[in-house]
């Protein structure tokens, strides 16, 4: 495997993708495109584990959220490697409006606040 995993380079190998119409998988499109191609996966499945479980058999590559391989036992018999360039997405929080904030809901605001005002 290449160390610098560009669209280029996975271009040429058996990709597996989420379903049409995920974010996810818009997202992989985009990457791609900007690099000016258009991917041709061998297979589109909508279940995480079951793309993982295929990546872990050999069948192919896959680009997944990071946090579907954050902990060690959700990327057993899979190597995690850096995308370049690097991609990203922005998530946001949705609330009720017509609900109050409990203790527990407004800590965990207030450390993402924190952690949004700290710099990289």
């Amino acid at each position: 495997m290449a160390a610098e995993m560009t669209p280029e380079h996975l271009c040429e190998l058996p990709l597996v993708v989420f379903e049409a119409g995920s974010s996810t998988r818009l997202l992989i499109n985009e990457w791609f495109l900007q690099a000016g191609i258009r991917i041709k996966p061998v297979m589109e499945l909508g279940s995480i584990e079951a793309i993982k479980e295929m990546v872990a058999a050999g069948l192919c590559y896959s680009i997944v959220p990071r946090m579907a391989v954050a902990a060690v036992h959700h990327r057993r018999g899979l190597q995690v490697l850096q995308l370049m360039p690097g991609l990203s997405r922005t998530l946001g929080i949705a609330l009720r409006q017509d609900k109050p904030v409990s203790k527990a809901l407004r800590q965990v605001l207030d450390a993402l606040h924190k952690l949004n005002a700290t710099p990289p």
